[in-house]
């Protein structure tokens, strides 16, 4: 699969580059799939990337959905190749990502991003975009709610509750122990959303999933070390 347009020579992400960047989004949206795979999970990977100054930081942590315990590590730094603008988040990541999980040792079974999949204006979210891109069954799990509207909880679902867009369910709003506010998961890739959500409340265990939560402690360290290294610089 081809990647995203060239910005201008210039480097301007312009009005028409960023519509040239939607147009991709809104023709990568129809290759989703909603499904199960066949295959058992067993590596879950959790990717998560922080940034310092013009310097990305991701982290790859892979664990074993048994006990839940890291059994691989990668990471990588590098420059920002694209700057922070609303819905195009994958543009700014992927590339991150897409090195830190190439430098694990085992392909994923199943890939936890940080930021939305189908929750997303053109449902196509960073984790739909990081699935589809890889061909790696994928969920997204976010902090805050980008696209739709939240529903009332129906009967068995617990304090999680459905986020509708357009009518259609695409997503759940669900309160894990130790956590006043809500995180948000969705389908990215090769899964279906009541797995997708299952997935997500086996593997949390403080807040958050936790594939998720160390990837985000490790490199949020990746950063206080730059940090750190830059103040005995100076």
């Amino acid at each position: 699969m081809s990647g995203p347009p060239e910005p201008s020579p210039r480097g301007s992400w312009s009005v028409g580059f960023l519509e040239r960047l939607r147009e991709e989004q809104n023709r990568l949206v129809a290759d989703v799939r909603e499904e199960d795979d066949d295959r058992p999970i067993k590596w879950i990977v959790g990717v998560d990337v922080s940034y310092h100054g013009d310097q990305m930081y991701a982290a790859a942590v892979s664990m074993d959905k048994s006990d839940l315990e890291p059994v691989s590590v990668a990471t990588i730094h590098g420059p920002v190749g694209f700057p922070y603008i609303p819905t195009y988040l994958a543009y700014r990541e992927f590339p991150g990502i897409e090195a830190a999980v190439s430098r694990l040792p085992d392909r994923p079974d199943l890939l936890m991003i940080d930021g939305h999949g189908r929750l997303h204006p053109t449902l196509f979210g960073i984790a739909c975009h990081v699935g589809v891109r890889l061909d790696i069954p994928t969920i997204g799990i976010a902090k805050h709610l980008l696209a739709g509207r939240l529903e009332r909880s129906p009967a068995g679902q617990g304090s999680a509750r459905p986020v509708s867009i357009q009518g259609r369910v695409q997503g759940y709003a669900w309160i894990p122990p130790g956590r006043s506010r809500p995180i948000f998961v969705s389908v990215g890739h090769r899964i279906s959303l009541e797995t997708a959500a299952k997935i997500v409340r086996e593997t949390t265990r403080q807040g958050y999933p936790e594939p998720l939560r160390v990837a985000d402690r490790i490199s949020r360290a990746l950063t206080k070390g730059e940090k750190r290294k830059k103040g005995v610089a100076r």
